[in-house]
């Protein structure tokens, strides 16, 4: 079982809050980023429709599997720990994708972007659950549920804008710094969580669970233009 650390102040609440409400709106961009931004990567380093798609398929790849790992791994050691971690692993891999100019590279860190997406949603949630009690915390997720909307339906028209004027690196250097905010808003607000008792995860059986899970979605993503035999 977690418990709060120490109880945060209301600004410092409010402050945590803010940066996990950060996170649920770059979390969406940082997903349509890369549908948006692929027909300008294949102009600029070329690659088969195949292989551009994984800068979507890397990324959602990763997200969805290791979700769960990361919850759990939140819950044993600290959600702090995680949700930064996850915060400065979107931030690197966001500002190397701005200078990569190899298309496998860029593949890899969509990847990575797509584990620290993981992190910090699974992480931020539970954290600010932790913040608030009742009417405050419908109130928070309320918002939280609304700030990720706003991301998903008004990221592609923000992305398509600033593609249009700064180019694709310029979108990846928009999310790095978005990230940075969030990391040092969430280091210097969030509260550290505390194991009343001791917890260890199944690491056996989450890592089984992890890889199986991978497994089964990149077949999904490859079936389609390969189909079920060589």
């Amino acid at each position: 079982m977690l418990l709060p650390a120490r109880t945060p102040s209301r600004y410092a609440s409010a402050l945590a809050a803010l940066s996990v409400f950060m996170a649920a709106l770059l979390l969406p961009l940082s997903f349509t980023g890369g549908v948006m931004t692929t027909p300008a990567i294949q102009q600029s380093l070329g690659g088969s429709p195949a292989a551009l798609s994984w800068l979507t398929n890397g990324f959602m790849l990763t997200f969805g599997s290791f979700l769960l790992a990361a919850g759990v791994t939140a819950d044993a050691i600290d959600r702090k720990r995680i949700f930064i971690a996850g915060a400065a692993l979107l931030c690197l891999s966001s500002l190397l994708f701005c200078l990569t100019h190899n298309l496998f590279l860029s593949g890899v860190l969509r990847a990575l972007q797509g584990l620290a997406a993981a992190m910090i949603l699974a992480s931020g949630s539970a954290a600010l659950a932790q913040l608030y009690d009742g009417a405050q915390r419908t109130r928070a997720f309320s918002i939280l549920g609304t700030v990720f909307g706003i991301g998903l339906a008004f990221g592609p028209l923000l992305i398509g804008f600033m593609i249009d004027a700064v180019g694709w690196r310029g979108v990846y250097a928009l999310f790095a710094l978005l990230s940075a905010g969030v990391l040092l808003i969430g280091l210097v607000s969030l509260p550290a969580t505390e194991k009343s008792e001791p917890r260890t995860p199944d690491n056996l059986g989450l890592t089984l669970f992890t890889l199986a899970l991978m497994l089964f979605t990149a077949s999904l993503m490859v079936i389609p233009a390969r189909g079920f035999y060589p």
